[in-house]
């Protein structure tokens, strides 16, 4: 595993403005890859330009990737980058089920372009409000990717922070970053590191089992202290948010990360599309044909009636569920997920847009 590239100084002093930037487009050439693990790899892009790629730490990106004729937009977190900017890193997991990311890991090379829009998202250490308090970053599986970026800018430009790092894998052999926590350990002398593992093997000395409070208590006993950054499945972070809630933490200072749109309370989605809610209306997307409902977004409406549309940040910033929309109007509301000439070849995205009309939609 190599060491990885050190942020920039300056990454964390501009971390407000850039999180609240608007998205630009971006082309990007790869210049290296590196295995982290049997199924996780590391690729390193540079600007085609060679102009630098400004960001802040734990934002993302959005790769438009080419698979089979098909351009597919999936948005991945920068889990680094060179000090003087002109190179980011993105770490992906070659997906079981995942068309862009097992292509990613069997096509990108020196020298492959890509298409890109980013930086994007909020989740990065200006949350922290220049807060003096602990921090905790609490992953699982490739959650650990926003959480690097950040650890690496702490080491750079605050070393003396007290830190925890814990990281759950399945297997010892899904543990990521181990060397390169090791390396940011010597620069961090308040830098404690926990591995959490699912399922041990032999040989394995470390924590094992799911997450739970009596193991939080073990690993962060002063969690409820510290601003805490999460990132991974679904069910894990919620477990995180009633064991932080449990130990009195406050709900302001536990900050996740999520590249789906937060999951909709029990009666929600019926509650838009009941009687009293107006008519709905009718959506094509290729074969497909699901109601939307005046008050749910076309992701709700689609999620709702099994229709898959790829998602990311689900807050109209990453582009990632855009669709064309070929007959009909839409009410659309983004945050910088679509450039003007985007729209203007009818492109809309589906977490942000509401039918007004029937609609027929494509990829």
């Amino acid at each position: 595993m190599a060491a990885g590239i050190a942020p920039a100084p300056d990454v964390l002093e501009e971390a407000p403005d850039l999180a609240g930037a608007e998205p630009r487009a971006l082309s990007l050439v790869c210049v290296e890859t590196r295995r982290e693990t049997a199924d996780v790899l590391t690729f390193v892009f540079a600007a085609a330009d060679g102009s630098a790629l400004a960001h802040a730490p734990g934002q993302a990106v959005t790769l438009a990737v080419p698979v089979d004729g098909e351009v597919l937009h999936r948005t991945f977190t920068i889990s680094g980058a060179s000090r003087t900017r002109d190179r980011i890193e993105i770490t992906a997991k070659a997906q079981p089920h995942g068309r862009a990311t097992r292509w990613l890991h069997a096509n990108a090379a020196p020298g492959l372009a890509l298409e890109a829009r980013g930086p994007h998202g909020s989740f990065t250490l200006a949350r922290r409000e220049g807060a003096v308090r602990g921090v905790a970053f609490v992953s699982a599986g490739s959650g650990a990717t926003p959480m690097l970026a950040m650890l690496r800018a702490l080491a750079e430009d605050a070393p003396e922070t007290d830190a925890i790092w814990i990281h759950v894998a399945r297997t010892p052999d899904n543990v990521l970053f181990a060397a390169e926590i090791a390396r940011l350990q010597a620069a961090m002398p308040r830098l404690d590191a926990r591995v959490v593992v699912t399922r041990p093997s032999p040989g394995w000395f470390g924590f094992t089992g799911r997450i739970s409070r009596r193991l939080m208590s073990v690993l962060a006993p002063d969690l409820a202290r510290r601003d805490v950054f999460v990132c991974g499945p679904e069910g894990f972070m919620q477990a995180l948010r009633v064991i932080h809630a449990a130990e009195g933490g406050d709900p302001a200072r536990l900050h996740v990360e999520r590249f789906a749109p937060a999951p909709e309370p029990a009666g929600d989605a019926a509650s838009v599309v009941g009687e009293d809610a107006g008519p709905a209306f009718s959506v094509g997307l290729g074969a497909k044909v699901f109601s939307a409902g005046p008050g749910e977004t076309l992701m709700q409406a689609a999620a709702r009636q099994g229709v898959v549309i790829p998602c990311g940040c689900g807050q109209g910033l990453c582009g990632t569920c855009r669709v064309r929309l070929e007959e009909g109007t839409v009410a659309m509301r983004h945050q910088g997920g679509l450039s003007p000439r985007e729209e203007a070849q009818g492109y809309v995205l589906a977490c942000s847009a509401r039918a007004t009309s029937n609609l027929r939609l494509s990829f």
